[in-house]
């Protein structure tokens, strides 16, 4: 049925196979691990696109149609994916006269003018270096001379800080214990002397340390001035933006990756000139229009001759969606099973897959898709195409009989 977005709402009458089982025992349907682990026996092909369309995973549903699909029904589909995307490429070409190689050298360029930018790094830069120059300037008042002028805000400041330090320093502490000490007699401190002498030594068997180095060391740590807590506010954002930069350089590289592969790489055959992909493109739809055996080994014949494309595997898709591979040999040789599907889902992919244009890998296979589901539903029809052309294999006085099948759409 076809797909309204949420589920099917027409039947899709244009399926030659109609459960994924029939497709793999007849057409050599063969399902990634993921797909088969989603098939059942009883499970339609209907029900199958839905589930596969309904988890996103549009590139298998849409490798799916193509085994289950009918032969000639395919091969339009896949012939106006083709169109699709040349009447794609050619819309944003019009907007923008850059090749594509042009179009990628731009804009990675204006990705590392703006990648280069460190204007607000270079500010927060000064602005950390300017709050830390004033802070140390600061500190270095207060420890240095005693500030006369009252007016100064730092002069109080001073005043309390040093009285801190003097009163919590370690001298002050002892001279405070000597001090009452010394204001009892000298015959009670000196037997006092020599009985705390003897309870430290005997303390200092006990634990390894010297009763007063340990109270010197508690009176160290409770005094000594904690380091200032720094404030890192600042920094992390500085080095949050050189991350953050990093970040989109590598996710930006990582998507023109999948938008736009395979590599360019030295041997592989040029595009054709636009005159060749028409022709190819005609020898097609001749066969789509008139499926006859010697349509298909016309399209055979021009395809040997293209170097490589969606549009050469459509006519080789068409070549071997003919019922004879062979059709000036007195041997008849039908095509194997899955030949044709394969051809139309990889003409499919390579139009995913073709340089230029406006639309995503993703973005195209959605679109592929649902002109499936349509192709599939009889709503996306030839009949459009056989009004407007005439082929060379179709003799005036035939044209009646064969406008009346010549579509499947209907009203």
């Amino acid at each position: 049925m076809t797909w309204n977005g949420k589920g099917f709402n027409k039947p899709l009458i244009m399926l030659n196979w109609k459960s994924p089982v029939e497709a793999m025992l007849n057409n050599a349907y063969e399902p990634d691990p993921e797909v088969a682990a989603m098939i059942s026996d009883n499970m339609t092909s209907e029900q199958l696109i839905s589930l596969l369309s309904c988890k996103g995973m549009l590139k298998e549903a849409c490798d799916y149609i193509a085994f289950a699909i009918n032969r000639r029904v395919g091969t339009w589909w896949a012939y106006s994916c083709v169109k699709a995307v040349n009447k794609e490429i050619k819309e944003q070409k019009e907007k923008c006269p850059l090749t594509f190689e042009e179009l990628q050298k731009k804009e990675i360029k204006e990705r590392l003018s703006e990648w280069k930018d460190k204007t607000i790094m270079n500010s927060l830069k000064d602005t950390y270096r300017s709050s830390g120059d004033k802070t140390a300037a600061k500190m270095e008042k207060l420890a240095g001379p005693d500030i006369d002028d009252p007016e100064d805000p730092l002069a109080k400041l001073q005043t309390e800080y040093k009285s801190v330090l003097e009163e919590n320093s370690l001298g002050f502490a002892i001279e405070e214990i000597n001090a009452a000490i010394n204001s009892f007699p000298p015959e009670e401190v000196k037997l006092a002397n020599e009985i705390v002498e003897k309870n430290l030594a005997d303390r200092e068997k006990i634990s390894g340390i010297h009763p007063l180095e340990a109270i010197k060391k508690e009176i160290i740590a409770s005094i000594a001035p904690e380091t200032a807590t720094e404030d890192s506010t600042l920094r992390d954002q500085y080095y949050g933006m050189v991350k953050e930069k990093i970040a989109r350089a590598k996710q930006f590289a990582d998507k023109k990756m999948k938008e736009h592969f395979p590599l360019k790489l030295s041997g592989l055959p040029k595009n054709l000139p636009l005159e060749r992909t028409d022709e190819i493109l005609f020898a097609v739809k001749r066969w789509i229009l008139t499926p006859t055996d010697e349509n298909g080994k016309i399209a055979l014949g021009l395809a040997n001759k293209a170097g490589s494309g969606p549009e050469k595997l459509c006519a080789l898709t068409a070549y071997w969606s003919s019922s004879d591979l062979t059709p000036d040999q007195k041997n008849h040789v039908a095509p194997p099973p899955g030949l044709a599907s394969n051809g139309i889902m990889n003409t499919i992919f390579m139009c995913a897959l073709k340089k230029g244009g406006s639309k995503s890998y993703d973005e195209r296979y959605e679109e592929y898709f649902r002109l499936g589901i349509e192709c599939l539903a009889g709503i996306c029809t030839w009949d459009k195409e056989w009004a407007e052309s005439r082929t060379g294999t179709i003799k005036y006085d035939c044209r009646k009989a064969l406008d009346a099948k010549s579509g499947f759409g209907r009203e």
